[in-house]
């Protein structure tokens, strides 16, 4: 980040926009109460679920539980940055913000990046022009018309034709002034041994590669014909990091938020199939395999991730790569095989869209995809291919974290290859034990506890009012919260306001877990009108009964085994029973 806002600043600006303008001119909201209420512009939905109370400058949607103030609004809504986001709220207040403090190496870096997305850019609109108004282009237009491609797709992609001469675009952006070593760092252009220079992409339609932001970083240029490489692609750059950018993704968030569903494919051609028939959550990973990176990419928009790989080696190859790096992360995952070998592309424009979403539908989960592929390449009525599909899928498994899912895939690979459980388990031990593999056994997620609505209303009020706050802590143990999330929120918010005299959003952004940040701002809609000394009552008074309660129990279980301590627990009772009148008065 180049700029410093500190949390007065921030706050200046979020006072100064009202979240309901801002709000307004992406969805539509009507007044109920204090709140105004709409349908959520971050899921589908038909019955309004989506909040912004205006005094408290928070939305909540009680559907998708996105949440947050005008700052995240806009991050979320338009895909942009913190500070992008800070800039454009602090331009419609007219509200001035501090230059940004920069060393000249930092200066002179920014300078010579911006030169490198300012050509970028220049390339794309020479590719995109010499394909729609130059007669070079003509060859070029034909064949993205024979593959399907609307004129919509072809401007929406902004996709070019890259002429077939030695130094077309060289020239014309000599005469702009751009400097050689731009279009060589670019390698829009290259260097020959007598020290001409000459146009990289030759003949090609170009694929311009762009970042989350729409900025063109790179390019990818495909033959017409069966000549080779079939793909040429720009090199990495400071601009440009192929593992780090997702083809589309600028065009797809929105609608992969809305479905909470993205699908990845490997080529251009497949990812822009797809769109030009309607189907919109689709991006790639620019002909490099899936990485974490891209995990955090996808991390804000999607639950689940389709992989859609072609089916050639190279694609299976990718796929057993990414469920790899995939599993036991908070993805849902399922694996599209294609039919007949075929890739997406070829299958949309062969079957369509209905046929390509039947078969997202019917992807499978990664564990059956890696059996049956293992089932189909060796032959199981040999003990050698038994133990070969074994060898396939035992790492798979041995990566599973929750040792009930991980039986319960030992149990299913049993029955395909006709042995017993006791058999497949002996071969696993023998596998972990050769491999010196160490086991992750977490246990299953408990179902969080159904808690009062009381203690939602004392939090609700704890988070507006720091006298509150100030209240619970002095008078309510927070042991006696059920939700022990609530408990964990109190502690942090009050000690951010020991340590800081404040509660700004943005400081208890910082402070809590991204959960424990949704649960805040859900409180934050809440409109209550019970006195706090009363909900600080009732939620005592029911903990000190459910503690009275499991004493008493333990008393009587002590009892009937004999044992002396019961009394100690009696005495726990009576102690209890006392607070209980004093808390009752």
């Amino acid at each position: 980040m180049s700029r410093y806002f500190d949390n007065e600043l921030i706050e200046r600006i979020k006072d100064a926009n009202d979240i309901v303008s801002i709000v307004s001119e992406h969805v539509a909201l009507k007044k109920k109460g204090k709140n105004y209420w709409g349908c959520c512009p971050f899921h589908n939905e038909k019955t309004p679920s989506f909040s912004v109370a205006p005094e408290k400058g928070f939305y909540y949607c009680f559907g998708c539980h996105a949440s947050g103030n005008s700052i995240k609004f806009l991050m979320e809504i338009e895909g942009i940055s913190f500070v992008e986001a800070l800039e454009k709220l602090a331009n419609r207040a007219n509200i001035p913000l501090p230059e940004a403090k920069l060393s000249p190496a930092v200066r002179a870096r920014e300078e010579h990046r911006k030169k490198l997305y300012e050509a970028s850019e220049l390339a794309a609109k020479f590719f995109h022009n010499c394909l729609l108004q130059t007669s070079m282009g003509k060859v070029g237009l034909e064949y993205l018309k024979k593959r399907g491609l609307t004129d919509e797709t072809i401007n929406n992609f902004r996709l070019g034709f890259a002429p077939d001469g030695w130094d077309r675009l060289y020239k014309a952006f000599k005469e702009r002034g751009i400097e050689e070593s731009i279009l060589i760092e670019l390698n829009l252009v290259r260097k020959n041994d007598k020290g001409g220079v000459y146009d990289f992409f030759r003949n090609r339609i170009m694929f311009p590669i762009m970042d989350g932001k729409g900025r063109v970083v790179g390019f990818g240029g495909r033959v017409m014909d069966d000549s080779t490489p079939k793909y040429l692609n720009s090199p990495e750059s400071q601009i440009f990091e192929k593992g780090k950018i997702l083809f589309a993704f600028d065009k797809a968030y929105k609608s992969i938020r809305e479905s909470k569903q993205a699908i990845l494919v490997e080529g251009y051609m497949d990812v822009i199939s797809a769109h030009n028939k309607g189907i919109t959550n689709v991006v790639a990973s620019l002909g490099t395999a899936y990485t974490q990176d891209h995990g955090h990419i996808l991390m804000r928009q999607a639950e689940e991730i389709i992989l859609a790989y072609d089916m050639d080696g190279a694609g299976r190859q990718a796929a057993t790569r990414a469920i790899e790096l995939l599993q036991n992360t908070d993805f849902k995952v399922r694996v599209l095989a294609m039919p007949d070998g075929k890739d997406p592309d070829d299958y949309i424009r062969n079957h369509g869209p209905e046929a390509f979403r039947k078969l997202v539908d019917s992807a499978v989960k990664p564990f059956d995809y890696l059996l049956s592929e293992s089932l189909i390449k060796y032959d199981i009525n040999e003990s050698e291919g038994k133990q070969a599909v074994m060898e396939a899928v035992f790492p798979f498994i041995a990566n599973i974290h929750n040792q009930t899912v991980r039986d319960d895939a030992l149990k299913a690979l049993a029955l395909p290859l006709w042995l017993d459980n006791s058999t497949i388990y002996r071969y696993f031990r023998s596998y972990i034990r050769k491999g010196n593999i160490e086991l992750v056994s977490e246990s299953q997620s408990v179902p969080k506890t159904i808690v009062s609505g009381d203690e939602d209303h004392l939090m609700a009020l704890a988070i507006n009012d720091n006298k509150v706050l100030q209240d619970i802590v002095n008078y309510l143990p927070l042991e006696d919260f059920q939700n022990i999330q609530y408990r964990g929120i109190i502690e942090k918010i009050y000690t951010l306001f020991i340590t800081s005299g404040q509660m700004q959003g943005e400081s208890i952004g910082e402070v809590l877990t991204p959960e424990e940040y949704e649960i805040y701002t859900r409180l934050m809609m809440l409109d209550v009108k019970e006195a706090v000394p009363v909900l600080i009552r009732k939620i005592r008074l029911h903990s000190l009964r459910e503690q009275y309660k499991m004493h008493s129990i333990m008393a009587d279980q002590l009892k009937r085994a004999g044992d002396s301590t019961f009394i100690s627990e009696l005495h726990k009772c009576q102690e209890i029973q006392s607070l209980i009148r004093e808390w009752s008065k």
